[in-house]
């Protein structure tokens, strides 16, 4: 069964958002690949700023995390991989170009968070180990300068920062609802490198436009720095307001955090990518009922990684 292939560029003009939902909902409908259906999820914002939304379902039902110890732990094709997914689960596949024979698939979740919810796997058919290449990370920089669509966000979980499987993905999601992540003022550090300003947990920001030619180099180089630290980190990309509080651009912003190897994860929620950015999946009704502000910031600053200001001494050595 072929599947669609599109090409993605920053001057193509494509209704992706058209062909994604219309996509998803096909499959969501005509078939049984989902773990569960998502129809209308509760949610709620709490304090005016954290979207919390009710997915008992994803906590119950979900696949079996793999276990993971080392942020560069290599690849296994004796375990679960997106290889391994039917092709029902196949939406589309993305490639840079006519002739380009290097396959980026983008599958449904089975498991979603909401409505929309599906991975990217870069070189998905290279079988890739759950660490971002510059190459992967331009690409999703490339999806958001063609989208155009407030609506859609890209995150990624690296090993030992809640990634579920060690094969490359990221997450894409689609969501209305303005997020903390995307209005909160950030602080020069050196450079193209900002830090978020009183947030929960310290991470740093990119401020990526059309105009900047392979932004994916800058924003590697720090990453780099974390993965041969064994810095575990979370990768949000997004719209929001430029740094300088101006305008609308497309925001990279990449969190060192704890280790999550071997760490006791509460029954509410989990803090990955999502709950980061200000986005809380809930699995519980009544934690959904009556998690306040305080409640949901003290859990975030749990996983602030200790070290943040030395990190930041390193990072202003790369520009």
């Amino acid at each position: 069964m072929s599947k669609p292939r599109i090409k993605i560029g920053r001057n193509i003009n494509l209704d992706f958002i058209q062909l994604y939902k219309s996509t998803w909902d096909k499959i969501h409908v005509e078939t049984d690949v989902f773990r569960y259906k998502v129809e209308n999820l509760r949610e709620k914002i709490v304090n005016e700023k954290y979207l919390l939304q009710l997915n008992p379902d994803r906590s119950m039902k979900r696949r079996i995390p793999e276990q993971i110890e080392n942020i560069c732990q290599p690849f296994d094709e004796n375990k679960f991989n997106f290889t391994k997914a039917s092709i029902e689960e196949t939406m589309f596949i993305i490639v840079n170009d006519d002739n380009d024979v290097d396959e980026h698939v983008v599958l449904v979740n089975v498991s979603p968070i909401s409505r929309y919810h599906s991975l990217l796997c870069p070189s998905m058919y290279k079988c890739l180990p759950q660490i971002v290449t510059k190459d992967s990370l331009q690409l999703t920089i490339e999806i958001m300068f063609c989208v155009r669509d407030h609506n859609i966000r890209i995150g990624f979980n690296s090993l030992c920062g809640l990634a579920s499987v060690n094969h490359l993905h990221y997450h894409i999601f689609i969501e209305k609802n303005i997020l903390p992540i995307e209005t909160v003022k950030c602080k020069h550090l050196k450079g193209p490198v900002y830090i978020l300003d009183d947030y929960p947990v310290p991470g740093f920001c990119f401020e990526v436009t059309p105009q900047i030619n392979e932004p994916s180099e800058n924003i590697y180089k720090l990453i780099d720095v974390l993965l041969k630290k064994s810095i575990a980190h979370n990768i949000f990309i997004t719209r929001g307001q430029s740094v300088m509080g101006d305008g609308d651009i497309v925001r990279v912003v990449i969190w060192p955090r704890k280790s999550s190897s071997g760490a006791k994860q509460l029954a509410a929620f989990n803090v990955a990518v999502c709950e980061l950015s200000g986005w809380f999946p809930v699995y519980d009704i009544e934690c959904f009922e009556k998690l306040t502000a305080k409640e949901l910031e003290d859990e975030l600053r749990k996983w602030k990684y200790d070290r943040f200001e030395d990190l930041c001494e390193d990072i202003k050595q790369l520009y």
